[in-house]
């Protein structure tokens, strides 16, 4: 967290001096203070957020790349105008409310899809299509959030 307020003031000036960059260390050491005091920050949880932004950059891209595959998927369904609506209840075995939420968010953000709601470890979720409600059995996203539970929680 450090690091990236560190990066977004020199984003923010522009510019980089000597004089910038020290202010921006002083800055950014005050407003990491302040994490840690007000937000239950440590350096033990910057250091675990250092260790697995690897594997949520590779979850984001999997996101993306998965958004791309469904607006593919749904140019034809969209204009023939022919939805087959389907509910899907999908059980996860996601350990953490983040985690689940961001399950849940992946799938929302997919086109054809909508996470209708979230309760325990199962899924409510509208598919456009039976196509998209058997992608789901295949669930990229909850592979990917689990390793990321399991680099955070071991």
């Amino acid at each position: 967290m450090a690091l990236l307020i560190f990066l977004f003031w020199l984003a923010l000036n522009g510019r980089f001096t000597v004089e910038i960059a020290c202010i921006g260390a002083a800055v950014t050491a005050a407003a990491f203070l302040f994490l840690c005091r007000a937000c239950d920050w440590s350096l033990k949880k910057e250091g675990m957020l250092y260790r697995v932004s690897p594997r949520i950059a590779l979850f984001l891209c999997t996101v993306i790349w998965e958004i791309v595959k469904a607006n593919i998927h749904m140019i034809p369904v969209v204009w023939k105008g022919r939805p087959e609506p389907v509910v899907r209840h999908i059980q996860t075995d996601l350990k953490t409310s983040f985690a689940k939420m961001a399950l849940a968010n992946a799938i929302t953000l997919t086109p054809g899809t909508i996470s209708l709601s979230c309760v325990d470890n199962e899924l409510t979720v509208h598919c456009l299509t039976g196509k998209t409600a058997q992608g789901l059995d295949e669930n990229v996203f909850e592979r990917r959030l689990k390793k990321i539970e399991e680099a955070l929680h071991g």
